[in-house]
């Protein structure tokens, strides 16, 4: 396999085979670079509330086409972006009929807000008329639906709670791949950023090979996707400070199912939050594919719904990403069942865990939602 590259291989290969000096940007370049850095700056103050408000024009003319031609009884809009939810609420109020308005995440209760006070202060009030006029909110996590009810009460006609999940049929006759014979192979796939490391990770796992805790050469780990932002190199300053290239495997952008292979063939499923206060809220999508592929889980999350129900469903380790010694005995623990069992946490795990994690199918959501539905229409 590939391990973590030489840092400047490419670059020196590529300064070996050109002499030519870079060009500089014509006047044409340089004009429409500075507008692009103008539009940037003033977008949160005229893209209100989201840059999909352009598209509303639109959306109304052919959504009036549509209901007229269909007689539609209901309307579900689901966001971000949450100009979806204006479309809908202007289309329910024309036609009259019935109208569910779902949450993925936050509106102006999202950890990401523009600061700008008077923007802010009307997006409010479009989160108001969309909560009073809409005949049900439906969100994915508690945490969100008990938030929506401290803040709008009795404006809320009616709330649901139907989390994100998994489809089956995504993982049927999946094939492992980038497989890592006789090691402990824990997989990534996904983004990393600041507030989403896996630094302190890798520095429990340097103090566990160095206290002989666990086998060196039966280690690796391999991360799929972005393992450092574009001008970063904190990640990887972090593997090579600690002497840790030969076990660490940057595989880069994978397509989707090429990574499904690589998390199948994984013995443990890294699943790293945010470190930010109210992270515990959020339940990260990347769990419920975790399920569907039906490895054990290394959670270093900040305690919440997710780390609930990993511990609910015996899916595996948690421990707070903060927290070192927390992070060595959690992939101490796992790292130790592979060797004693050869599948991690097979026997804990049980033979109903198909059963177990039903409720988080997509087939099971889809009914809740076709219920609510059905009830509303009534």
């Amino acid at each position: 396999w590939q391990l973590l590259p030489n840092r400047g291989g490419q670059a020196a290969s590529a300064s070996a085979n050109t002499t030519s000096t870079p060009t500089q940007p014509s006047f044409k370049a340089k004009v429409k670079k500075q507008i692009v850095n103008v539009l940037k700056k003033v977008k949160p103050y005229l893209l209100i509330p989201d840059d999909q408000i352009l598209w509303m024009p639109n959306a109304l003319k052919l959504g009036r086409e549509i209901m007229r031609r269909e007689k539609i009884d209901m309307i579900f809009s689901t966001s971000g972006p949450v100009t979806n939810h204006l479309i809908a609420k202007k289309l329910s109020r024309e036609f009259d009929c019935k109208w569910v308005a779902d949450f993925r995440d936050p509106w102006t209760q999202n950890m990401h807000t523009s600061g700008i006070e008077w923007r802010e202060r009307m997006e409010e009030r479009m989160e108001e008329a969309v909560m009073s006029q809409a005949d049900a909110i439906t969100t994915v996590t508690a945490t969100f639906a008990y938030n929506f009810r401290e803040k709008h009460q009795d404006r809320i006609k009616r709330m649901e709670l139907i989390y994100n999940g998994f489809d089956q049929a995504d993982f049927q006759g999946l094939a492992a791949s980038h497989a890592a014979p006789d090691k402990f192979h824990a997989v990534y796939a996904g983004i990393l950023y600041q507030k989403r490391n896996p630094r302190l990770l890798l520095q429990a796992i340097r103090e566990l090979i160095d206290e002989k805790a666990v086998d060196r050469n039966a280690l690796l780990l391999s991360f799929a996707g972005v393992f450092d932002y574009p001008g970063y190199s904190e990640n990887r300053d972090c593997v090579e400070a600690l002497g840790l290239g030969d076990i660490v495997r940057v595989l880069g952008n994978l397509p989707h199912k090429e990574a499904l292979g690589l998390m199948k063939g994984a013995n443990a499923l890294l699943l790293i939050g945010d470190v930010s206060a109210d992270a515990g809220a959020y339940i990260p999508g990347k769990l419920y594919e975790y399920m569907g592929i039906g490895n054990p889980i290394l959670a270093l999350n900040k305690r919440g719904e997710a780390t609930e129900i990993i511990e609910d469903f015996r899916l595996g380790q948690v421990a707070d990403p903060e927290q070192k010694d927390e992070i060595k005995q959690a992939y101490l623990k796992l790292y130790q069942e592979w060797k004693a069992q050869g599948q991690t946490g097979s026997e804990e795990r049980g033979a109903d865990f198909a059963e177990r994690v039903k409720p988080y199918e997509r087939r099971e959501q889809a009914k809740q939602l076709a219920q609510l539905m059905d009830e509303l229409v009534k």
